[in-house]
């Protein structure tokens, strides 16, 4: 009998004792719930129950970064190595843009060999010798003026002609002078776009010699009443101009490059209008007075 009673107890004791510990197991979980935060599953598109870390835990966790705002304020093109102050002269083309008056900044097409001539400019850049950097135009006898080397002809030079010249010449000055020669603007070689095209106008080249078909395209295409048929490129000259006849149908609408021909500076590109557009002009300036008048009278009988 006492036997059976003992036995009750033990049962008994290690049963509480285990209903304890599953209690306080449970109490503990709970409280760590509570200072943790309430969990909410959330579903991605790869993971489920993944929630990213917020913004505030992120930053306690993580080091300082830069401001990005100060980042977009900096001027573009701008140096940030060593906490230096940007020099404002410098621009997204790279540190060694020109400081050029605006006239200078002009619309350029084509590419290829460029010989310079009357009114280009030209960046100089001499390595570790800033006193023999600089910006240069040429002028209207094709010289530079460059410093302590006075006039220096290059009309007719590619940049890397010019290059050789200044290296040569800079030897009294310089040991071993390193140059570089960058074309800034392109203003001696133009060619005109006239007629049935939707931006006519001045043309200035980046080549000694584009394609007919680049310059139609730069003049912003032929209109509706243009001839494209015959295209004519003019030659001026004070006697006995030449003057080329293009079907333009065959190079832009058929793709025969082998038609387009090469514009040179100082060149003339007409685009004629169609004998039907002509037509319809004449008569709609002989019936405009007429439909003046009738617009005059109906407005008056109202």
């Amino acid at each position: 009998m006492d036997q059976s009673i003992g036995k009750r107890g033990n049962r008994m004791a290690v049963t509480v004792l285990c209903v304890s510990l599953v209690l306080g197991q449970v109490v503990a979980n709970a409280a760590e719930r509570d200072n943790a935060g309430t969990y909410e599953p959330v579903h991605t598109d790869s993971v489920i129950g993944y929630r990213p870390i917020s913004n505030d835990a992120l930053g306690a966790v993580t080091p300082s970064q830069p401001s990005i705002q100060s980042g977009i304020t900096a001027a573009p093109g701008t140096a940030r190595h060593g906490g230096s102050t940007p020099n404002q002269s410098e621009d997204a083309t790279g540190p060694k843009a020109s400081k050029l008056p605006p006239s200078y900044q002009t619309g350029i097409l084509g590419d290829g060999p460029y010989t310079l001539g009357r009114d280009d400019v030209i960046h100089v850049e001499v390595r570790n010798q800033p006193e023999f950097s600089g910006d240069f135009p040429v002028g209207f006898d094709g010289r530079i003026q460059y410093n302590y080397l006075g006039d220096i002809a290059i009309a007719g030079m590619t940049k890397y002609e010019v290059q050789q010249v200044l290296e040569q010449l800079l030897q009294r000055y310089i040991r071993v002078p390193t140059v570089s020669v960058t074309i800034v603007a392109y203003n001696s070689k133009v060619v005109y776009i006239i007629g049935e095209v939707n931006r006519p106008g001045k043309f200035i080249m980046r080549g000694d010699a584009i394609k007919l078909r680049e310059a139609i395209l730069a003049a912003g295409l032929p209109t509706n009443d243009a001839a494209l048929g015959r295209v004519h490129v003019i030659k001026p000259d004070l006697n006995h101009p030449l003057v080329r006849v293009i079907n333009m149908k065959t190079i832009l609408l058929k793709g025969q490059l082998k038609d387009d021909v090469d514009l040179f500076p100082g060149e003339i590109v007409v685009v004629p209008s169609t004998v039907l557009s002509k037509v319809n002009r004449f008569l709609g300036s002989l019936l405009s007075p007429i439909t003046h008048v009738a617009s005059v009278a109906a407005l008056a009988s109202l």
